[in-house]
């Protein structure tokens, strides 16, 4: 039997896998997370300039 058949090994493979792809999607919300306040901050003054010319 080779040693990527036996069932503890497939075990801490799916283990490892599932650990990895934690750590990975965790990475990308942080990285998200602090992408989208600095991007809101010049739409919401964007959107002020817009209403104050439109009310002239």
């Amino acid at each position: 039997m080779t040693r990527i058949n036996r069932p503890d090994t497939l075990l801490s493979e799916l283990r490892d896998i599932k650990r990895r792809l934690h750590a990975l999607e965790t990475a990308q919300r942080a990285t998200t997370a602090g992408a989208r306040p600095a991007a809101a901050e010049p739409l919401a003054e964007e959107s002020a300039e817009t209403d104050t010319s439109g009310s002239e």
